[in-house]
């Protein structure tokens, strides 16, 4: 499940299945290889996802989450306008090899291609707030 909360009009969860219908049309990012050569195969923008959320007018930044400790803020203006949820390979989930069942993938980000594995909760903010990435991408970046 991907829970999105925060500042929106409609939070909620998102099953694989929804994740996945969502990756139509433009949303749709096929071969996430070239994005990062550890996740081969399908995937839908973040921004699709987040859109869906309704995001409020005050919504400057979005905190994604994976199933533990690791965290990646990005600005909705920035570097989400390029990340991927990577999601899918040859037809079904992406694998927890390669991060899945929903991996963020960043490749806009200056840390080469940030990435977040195992992405459960996306959370929108008006405000950066430091995260887990290993190395700083951004002044606001914990190490």
């Amino acid at each position: 499940m991907l829970l999105i909360d925060g500042l929106c009009d409609a939070p909620g969860a998102l099953d694989w299945n929804a994740v996945d219908r969502l990756c139509a049309g433009e949303a749709r990012v096929e071969h996430t290889e070239r994005l990062s050569p550890k996740v081969s195969g399908e995937g839908v923008r973040l921004s699709a996802v987040l859109a869906a959320s309704r995001p409020d007018a005050e919504a400057t930044h979005v905190m994604v989450a994976d199933d533990g400790e690791y965290r990646a803020c990005l600005a909705l203006d920035d570097e989400a306008r390029a990340a991927v949820l990577a999601h899918r390979s040859e037809g079904q989930p992406l694998s927890a090899a390669m991060g899945g069942p929903v991996r963020l993938l960043v490749p806009a980000s200056d840390n080469g291609c940030l990435s977040v594995k195992r992405v459960t909760r996306l959370t929108l903010l008006d405000h950066p707030e430091p995260d887990t990435v290993p190395r700083p991408t951004t002044p606001l970046r914990a190490r």
